[in-house]
């Protein structure tokens, strides 16, 4: 490692160089090193203000933005700096510093520092244990000072019609697909794709490159193999096959049950669906869950309750994942309650504007006693339809789902059923994060990937996104997809 009048001069396109210094880092956070000054740092820095300047260029000629001048209670950074960055030229050669959030891992920690480099977080650390002017003159170091805000990792959605849904009423009320703005805004690092009643129109080829799509622009993205009714489409002949060749494919769903719109399959169908699931996902090394939308009839959540039985327990209650459990009626609500004190998971949809059903759901069932939260996710099913049918099944009333509906799910809990912040996060975070056995999303810690949110310290309205080490979303300005404007 060379340096130059005081200062590092390896590019930092050096994946060597960036997996070196992250394991310096990380020892310093845990205590190792505290009294180390980072070698090239200026002795005579001082809190009311910090310099660097690197002159150094990735491998595709990007520039390597940096600091060009600070104050400790400050950071004065041209956020311009970190949007311009954001695009394709910024990608696993990037540095980011956060100071002085108030970081939830989903777990309260305090006041931290939080060091991005490349794709992920490689420290959380204390002033105290290593001050970060130390670091500020790693080349390409963008620094962004969020004191009064909270970090909290990015979220997770289980279940998003990014490919559009809809079509009950007809070919005129086929939903428009997601575009990523819309995504970013919602907070949504994560994002899992589904088709629903249409798979005619809609089909999982589309959806397959919808999320490559996505994870090109930025976003990790998977998707659910099927659809409502059974047999479901497979994109390669089973949904084994699916599981184990296509890596985004997570499980089978989402598969209608108890609902007027699904094919009403036969404990035999849905025994082999499931089975197909749990061994897919062993050989692909993938939670293989079944997602299940559970509709307004009245067997409610009784025909997994018949797998379980038949099965005399060889197919574990956690291997379904059952949908829209808060928003079809008290009788739904009592039976998911059942289910999750008897080991169950399930999946609540967040309520929509001048909605309350899964708001009310979760303060009734955070009031119950030892009631285990952490089988809870919550989902906005986001860009499909909202139909509203009459007892005989006539539609009623149409709309679209928005994907902000988990945001504003977590904030109204906050402020206005006062339950802590971590308490809330949990729903769309590490919950998720561990249905789907996804070992780097949902929590803040030390080589996770870099998926966070910052919030402001008050209102909890979305500041800045980081997906992946990369800025998605600053106060002014979100990255958009291709063709949006």
């Amino acid at each position: 490692m060379g340096e130059s009048s005081g200062r590092i001069s390896v590019g930092i396109s050096s994946v060597r160089m960036i997996l070196l210094f992250a394991s310096y880092i990380i020892g310093i956070s845990r205590g190792y090193a505290e009294d180390t000054t980072f070698t090239g740092a200026d002795d005579g820095l001082g809190p009311k203000g910090v310099t660097s300047r690197v002159e150094s260029k990735s491998r595709d000629n990007t520039d390597h933005f940096v600091l060009d001048s600070a104050e400790y209670s400050g950071v004065k950074l041209s956020v311009r700096q970190l949007e311009e960055t954001s695009g394709p030229g910024r990608g696993t050669d990037s540095l980011t510093l956060l100071l002085n959030g108030l970081v939830y891992t989903p777990s309260p920690i305090g006041k931290r520092h939080i060091l991005l480099a490349g794709t992920s977080v490689v420290a959380i650390f204390e002033e105290t244990k290593f001050a970060w002017r130390n670091l500020v003159n790693l080349p390409g170091l963008m620094i962004l000072n969020v004191d009064g805000s909270v970090i909290v990792p990015g979220f997770i959605d289980v279940h998003l019609h990014i490919t559009g849904g809809g079509g009950e009423a007809g070919p005129a009320s086929r939903t428009p697909e997601a575009g990523l703005s819309q995504l970013i805004n919602a907070g949504l690092t994560t994002v899992v794709g589904i088709l629903g009643t249409d798979c005619v129109s809609r089909s999982l080829e589309n959806l397959r490159v919808k999320v490559a799509g996505l994870k090109d622009e930025g976003l990790t993205a998977y998707m659910w193999s099927g659809c409502y009714r059974v047999p479901s489409p497979t994109l390669t002949g089973s949904l084994m096959r699916d599981m184990m060749l296509i890596e985004e494919v997570v499980g089978a769903g989402e598969i209608a049950i108890s609902d007027h719109r699904g094919s009403w399959p036969s404990v035999d169908d849905l025994l082999k669906l499931v089975s197909d699931a749990r061994v897919g996902g062993m050989l692909s090394g993938k939670a293989g869950l079944m997602h299940c939308h559970i509709g307004q009839g009245p067997t409610m959540l009784d025909p997994l309750w018949e797998l379980i039985n038949i099965s005399k327990g060889a197919i574990p209650i956690t291997q379904f994942l059952p949908t829209h459990v808060s928003s079809r009626g008290p009788a739904l609500k009592e039976a998911a309650v059942k289910w999750v004190q008897e080991g169950g998971r399930a999946d609540l949809t967040s309520d929509q504007q001048d909605e309350s059903a899964t708001f009310e759901t979760l303060i009734d069932w955070g009031k119950l006693p030892d009631f285990p939260l952490d089988r809870l996710s919550i989902s906005s099913d986001g860009f499909g339809s909202l139909p509203r049918y009459d007892s005989s099944g006539k539609l009623l009333e149409y709309g679209i789902a928005s994907p902000q509906s988990n945001l504003k799910m977590i904030q109204r809990l906050v402020h206005e059923a006062k339950w802590p912040l971590e308490r809330a996060l949990q729903l769309s975070t590490i919950n998720p994060a561990t249905f789907l056995s996804l070992s780097r999303k949902g929590r803040l810690e030390d080589g996770v990937d870099g998926d966070l949110l910052v919030l402001d310290g008050k209102l909890l309205e979305l500041q800045y996104v980081f997906a992946k080490g990369r800025m998605m979303k600053s106060p002014t300005w979100t990255k958009k997809g291709m063709f949006e404007r």
